[in-house]
């Protein structure tokens, strides 16, 4: 008998190729006397200074202390026909008892895009390495900086050249392709390529009431040797606009899918639903998408409000998913993110960019830098994901709150899933958490800022994994120069699980220091 091997993925090496998928954007950014103008590039050095006692997180106590030093670079640019926004920063990570565990990565997050054709042509790029446990059940919370083994690393970048296109006064659409690479330091995810093709046309408003629009998504997510098979989907849909007054529309959704997630020979089904938009007003908008699918009924739900000094955001979908489309990206793909973090009166309240990056994570229910929490596997997922939150801003305080669910179902044959992919363990892994954040300026130069969270991870009826995490934070922060700020915060956290192995608690102090240029 033959023996079919599976070829290796094609894709960039390492943070090597996610820096050359956005090298060319980024020079782009920085060329050019017109266009230098606009750009803003900020080096800064950040330091820390850690004493924990519990270096390893685990039952068996064990105090250090820990140095960072991590020279960074910001380049920003906002305008214009190329635009995008990186943060890179090289963390030097050293332990004063257990050298084993020093560590030097890099820490990147980027996202652009080059209008190469004017108003028809443009091609995205985007790029995310980052740390954090990448196991809901057992080690460091998601919001801990110190998961910084290199077993945590997960390493996405993508590439999308997309066609947009008008036809006529009302008809607008867009054809688009992208690639998405995927990795994890460890095991969790040995290697997803995911190549996607999508392609939509739209007239909402063809006629004062009618309007119609079609839109289909072919999608093949390719693994390494470590899996046994790809996987497919595909995914159309025709759908028919109601406007029953300008700010008030109807849809009636009808189409076709198919995918072979759950075996080689595939499944299929027609999709059939609804939806609403409704926008009463210039700072609110709701809609709501429900659909029968071949997994059931999926949902697509969201309400977003601006008021003078407040944010609100609530939101429900249920539907496919996989890491590599979750994890890609990073946090600025995130439509919900960016909402609040260019909310004006947000803006005016934490004009920091990292400050405010923070922020809008905990408010959202990620980690406070980082990756977005999300599960890395290699398996497709059927995931429910219930999310609400709410910031209050004024003149001195903002406080903030999130309460997310997400709960995952494995819907994927695919074999060869690692020891360290939570999937590998438990069929579903459903996560609550909910945090409440509060910052109060001192002075024009010092604020206090705190944040609790709570969190449960359960994983399917029997296997007994079931971990709780407590993790607190306060801290104060003071601008000592122009370009100068430093910082002290205490943080405790502690972890129950039903492996009393992996149960810990934890107190931590850290001052830090960090400089811009």
């Amino acid at each position: 008998m033959a023996m079919v091997q599976k070829r290796d993925l094609k894709r960039p090496e390492g943070p090597v190729g996610a820096l050359r998928l956005l090298a060319f954007a980024i020079g782009a950014i920085g060329a050019g006397g017109a266009l230098a103008q606009t750009v803003t590039v900020t080096p800064s050095v950040q330091t820390r200074l850690t004493w924990t006692d519990n270096v390893g997180a685990s039952s068996d106590k064990e105090s250090d202390w820990i140095a960072e030093l991590a020279p960074g670079i910001s380049i920003s640019r906002q305008s214009g026909r190329v635009s995008g926004l990186l943060n890179a920063q090289f963390r030097n990570v050293g332990y004063a008892n257990d050298t084993g565990r020093n560590s030097s990565f890099l820490a990147l997050q980027g996202s652009g895009q080059v209008e190469a054709i004017e108003n028809l042509f443009f091609v995205d790029v985007d790029a995310n390495i980052s740390r954090s446990n990448l196991s809901a059940f057992s080690g460091r919370s998601a919001n801990d900086d110190l998961s910084v083994d290199e077993d945590n690393e997960t390493r996405s970048w993508s590439i999308g050249p997309r066609l947009q296109f008008r036809l006529g006064a009302s008809t607008q659409g867009s054809i688009r392709y992208l690639s998405r690479w995927l990795e994890s330091g460890g095991s969790a995810s040995n290697g997803q390529r995911l190549d996607q093709w999508t392609a939509q046309a739209s007239s909402p408003t063809a006629t004062r009431v009618f309007g119609w629009g079609l839109d289909f998504s072919r999608s093949r997510t390719e693994y390494d040797e470590s899996s046994s098979r790809d996987v497919t989907q595909e995914t159309g849909r025709a759908t028919l606009f109601i406007n029953v007054t300008p700010q008030f529309r109807l849809r009636a959704i009808g189409g076709h899918e198919s995918n072979d997630y759950a075996n080689s020979s595939g499944e299929s089904g027609t999709i059939y639903g609804g939806g609403v938009d409704w926008n009463p007003t210039e700072r609110t908008a709701i809609s709501g998408t429900v659909e029968e699918r071949v997994f059931g009924t999926g949902y697509n739900l969201s309400f977003k409000h601006r008021a003078a000094r407040s944010t609100w955001e609530l939101s429900y979908v249920k539907d496919f998913s996989s890491s590599a489309q979750t994890l890609g990206g990073g946090i600025y793909q995130d439509p919900q993110f960016l909402t609040f973090f260019n909310d004006p009166n947000l803006v005016a309240a934490l004009p920091d960019i990292a400050q405010r990056e923070a922020f809008v994570r905990l408010l959202l229910g990620y980690p406070a830098t980082g990756g977005t929490g999300a599960i890395v596997s290699n398996a497709q997922q059927l995931s429910e994901t219930f999310r609400t939150g709410f910031s209050l801003i004024g003149v001195r305080n903002t406080l903030s709150f999130s309460l997310q669910q997400s709960d995952s179902s494995r819907v994927s044959d695919v074999s060869g899933l690692s020891a360290q992919d939570d999937f590998a363990l438990s069929d579903t892994v459903k996560t609550t958490s909910a945090t409440v954040s509060f910052s109060h300026k001192l002075s024009g130069l010092s604020s206090l800022n705190t944040a609790v969270t709570r969190s449960r991870s359960e994983g399917t009826s029997g296997t007994g994994l079931d971990t709780k995490r407590l993790f607190a934070t306060v801290g104060l922060s003071k601008k000592i120069g122009p370009r100068t700020s430093a910082g002290l915060t205490y943080r405790y956290q502690r972890s129950d699980g039903s492996d009393s192995a992996n149960d810990f608690t934890e107190n931590a102090i850290t001052a830090n220091l960090g400089m811009t240029f």
